[in-house]
């Protein structure tokens, strides 16, 4: 066989082993199993009771509702049963606090082909009116819904913070990322609201008959307001400080360093 023809050869086949291995890699990935471990508890927690969740990677998603019980649900996954088994969820409650920290394994070096996959969500209930010490979250997706004269504590490193139609004080900050905080009505009682962002974006959804005072500073973003008439219109907006009536029953303080803030209406 001359080196012409064998060059051919060459250049006909490669691309299909290429191919070939290409598919194979795409059914390897696609079978990977996942595999996954429900943890279940309630507790009962005495009115003025408190609560505090960290997580590394995954979610926390805190529902509050009518009743004295909290019920803990976490769903730990992984990639391999050995690491699932190495993710602890450590609840630790009495009748006066709940504290949940979830335990992983120490990371190894940036070069270690070793499994670091596992994540943990959390859907936990709770009373109305309970106190939310902390809500840690460095990865994922972060919610709180329907306190009522309650308060929640709650800071997300990377991802999404959500909190809604909560009648009680909030102090949330996130890193990167992005903040919501909603209404779908509103309830004149007094509570105020502390959203602080780094670098993510803040929205705040307020009804239209909102008794509210709203104070907002961005550093190099900019502030959208749909609660009140911008005296010029398509002025950059650093900072706004307002009123929808005298004497407001609520406060909202929303700051960010280099994100954009928008104040728009539920209804």
């Amino acid at each position: 066989m001359n080196k012409t023809r064998l060059n051919c050869i060459r250049l006909t086949f490669c691309p299909i082993a290429l191919v070939l291995s290409l598919l194979l890699l795409a059914h390897s990935a696609a079978a990977v199993e996942i595999f996954k471990e429900t943890i279940e508890q309630q507790h009962v927690l005495d009115p003025g009771g408190t609560l505090s969740i960290h997580n590394a990677d995954g979610a926390i998603r805190v529902y509050a509702g009518d009743g004295s019980e909290v019920r803990i649900q976490a769903i730990k996954r992984a990639y391999t049963s050995g690491r699932l088994k190495s993710i602890v969820v450590d609840v630790r409650a009495t009748r006066k606090s709940i504290t949940i920290e979830t335990i992983s394994p120490p990371k190894q070096g940036a070069l270690s082909l070793s499994d670091r996959s596992g994540t943990v969500e959390y859907i936990v209930t709770v009373p109305r009116a309970i106190r939310i010490t902390k809500l840690d979250l460095e990865k994922g997706e972060l919610l709180v819904e329907g306190l009522r004269g309650g308060s929640a504590t709650a800071h997300l490193v990377n991802g999404w913070l959500l909190a809604r139609n909560c009648f009680g004080d909030l102090d949330l900050t996130i890193v990167n990322g992005r903040m919501d905080t909603a209404y779908d009505w509103w309830e004149n009682t007094r509570f105020s609201v502390k959203l602080s962002s780094s670098h993510g974006n803040i929205r705040a959804l307020i009804p239209s008959d909102a008794s509210t005072r709203i104070t907002a500073r961005t550093e190099t973003g900019r502030i959208a307001n749909a609660l009140e008439m911008q005296k010029v219109p398509g002025e950059r907006i650093h900072a706004l400080n307002f009123a929808t009536e005298s004497e407001p029953s609520s406060a909202f303080e929303i700051n960010s360093i280099s994100g954009d803030i928008r104040i728009e209406k539920t209804y």
